[in-house]
């Protein structure tokens, strides 16, 4: 875990460094400049990217992670599988235009009008597919640096540059240097730097060496048919899964609409940076275990894992729930009205915190599959739970079907795990820590606000910091969180 530990800790730093930015671009900016439908609007068109970027691999980046550590002493068939994974992306692409040009009019409500004022032309379509090919062959080589050990590299793409650069497009359009539609442009652009980052990482680390494709054993073959047809159609119901409710909240109430919950969303999903890092880092740890059979190592992980996301997602939480008022006031009215939506995200982040990292565990077993039949049992019932939850709150039902969702099949992979590899996240520790973020919830609301939102900030987080670092410190919630605080304690002459 120690390995696990520092590399998270570089990528949790460059993370929350993207969070940063991004709160500054996201939540400070973007909700000031633009109205909530160009929000809506602008979103949609990021999310289908990803959408059909991240289907359209195929399933290779899944298929990277698993196979090549087991290729760990064959350099060969490691050159061999990354060219077989950017013929695949190349594949991929190929069959995303049509099934893109064909959905195009669905995503977009283009046949009701689409969105007032904006020029949905063929540039447009164009730009799309480009930053969807891009986007493809980012997700692939940058499996690929991380089965080198080698996280960093997507974490700055994702976490740096693709929250700074929009900044400076919002710039531009507040000092009416360019119109709506070439911000949209502008912020497609920006993908094609990542892809070119990871492509010049990978030569400079010299794990980047193209060979002839193969030849793979019979074996071999049949494990990545197997891993990759699955992976398709996990992909398919995971992405699907990670943005029906932006769609089913666009097809139901509007663009407008899409612009507030997306903004709310983004201060909620804040608490699930340091479970991304952990996961990102400790996959190919989890991966090289499985294959030698080492379960002790995989429990050690899950067990750590859980106690110290849950320690710092509960610290998040309490920072941004505890901080509604103020969050709600400077946003406006429109925004506050939908302000629970940040605690039901947030709680439904927490959740996949404490459960920290089961998804990856059955994703690199020989179970693998289950996480198909999860993802589709969990689209279904986001489908279910949004239609029937935002006719009748609004928004708000949005967010209320994710919280339902997420504690349901964290649980189904929880029971998973404990019956076929007798796995489990679950400590002492973690109860100590939602009794210790309850006792500061309560007490921080508690203090009444106060009329100025920037001093009732402050006010109230430095309440949440005062009570609760000390209290899972001190209670030893996490050993992990507390040899960190010991490391920057010392650096400060105190040694406890």
């Amino acid at each position: 875990m120690g390995t696990i530990r520092t590399q998270s800790s570089q990528t949790t730093i460059i993370a929350y460094a993207g969070i940063l930015i991004g709160f500054v671009g996201s939540a400070l900016l973007r909700p000031k400049i633009l109205s909530e439908g160009e929000i809506g609007m602008l979103q949609l068109v990021l999310n289908t990217t990803a959408l059909f970027a991240s289907i359209f691999t195929l399933g290779t980046n899944l298929t990277t992670l698993k196979m090549v550590p087991e290729f760990k002493t064959k350099p060969e068939k490691k050159r061999s599988f990354i060219t077989f994974s950017l013929l695949v992306g190349m594949v991929g692409l190929l069959l995303a235009v049509p099934v893109f040009l064909l959905t195009k009019t669905f995503i977009f409500q283009t046949q009701d009008g689409g969105f007032e004022g904006f020029d949905y032309n063929n540039e447009f379509y164009l730009g799309m597919l480009v930053v969807i090919g891009f986007r493809i062959f980012q997700y692939i080589l940058d499996a690929y640096l991380r089965t080198n050990h080698q996280p960093l590299p997507g974490v700055i793409a994702e976490s740096i540059i693709q929250k700074a650069l929009p900044i400076l497009g919002l710039v531009f359009f507040y000092f009416h240097l360019i119109n709506f539609q070439q911000l949209i442009y502008l912020n497609l652009a920006i993908f094609i730097l990542p892809v070119t980052i990871s492509f010049v990482m990978l030569k400079r680390a010299k794990v980047f060496t193209l060979g002839k494709p193969g030849p793979f054993t019979p074996d071999e073959k049949k494990t990545i048919a197997g891993i990759s047809s699955s992976g398709i159609l996990e992909i398919l119901s995971g992405g699907l899964v990670l943005y029906i409710d932006t769609y089913m909240v666009q097809w139901l109430m509007g663009e407008a609409a899409v612009g507030v919950y997306t903004t709310l969303f983004f201060f909620g999903v804040v608490i699930s940076v340091p479970a991304k890092a952990i996961r990102r880092v400790s996959i190919v740890t989890i991966s090289e275990s499985m294959a030698q059979g080492d379960y002790s190592t995989i429990q050690s992980i899950y067990k750590k894992s859980s106690q110290t996301l849950l320690v710092v997602g509960g610290l998040l939480f309490l920072g941004i729930w505890c901080n509604r008022y103020s969050v709600g006031a400077y946003l406006g009215e429109s925004y506050a009205v939908a302000i629970p939506i940040l605690l039901y995200i947030a709680l439904a982040q927490l959740v996949d915190c404490i459960t920290s990292v089961n998804y990856q565990i059955i994703a690199v077993s020989k179970h693998y599959y289950y996480n198909l039949f999860m993802g589709f049992l969990t689209l279904a019932l986001l489908i279910t739970t949004n239609y029937l939850l935002i006719p009748i709150m609004g928004v708000i039902g949005a967010a209320v079907a994710s919280l339902i969702i997420m504690t349901l099949i964290n649980g189904l992979r929880y029971f998973f795990l404990r019956q076929k590899y007798q796995l489990s996240p679950f400590t002492t520790e973690n109860l100590k820590t939602i009794l210790i973020i309850a006792l500061v919830w309560a007490i921080t609301d508690w203090i009444p606000n106060v009329e100025n939102i920037y001093l009732n900030l402050i006010l109230k987080g430095a309440t949440v910091l005062l009570l609760y670092i000390p209290a899972v410190y001190f209670t030893k919630c996490s050993p992990d969180f507390n040899v960190v605080v010991n490391k920057y304690l010392r650096k400060t002459g105190i040694d406890l």
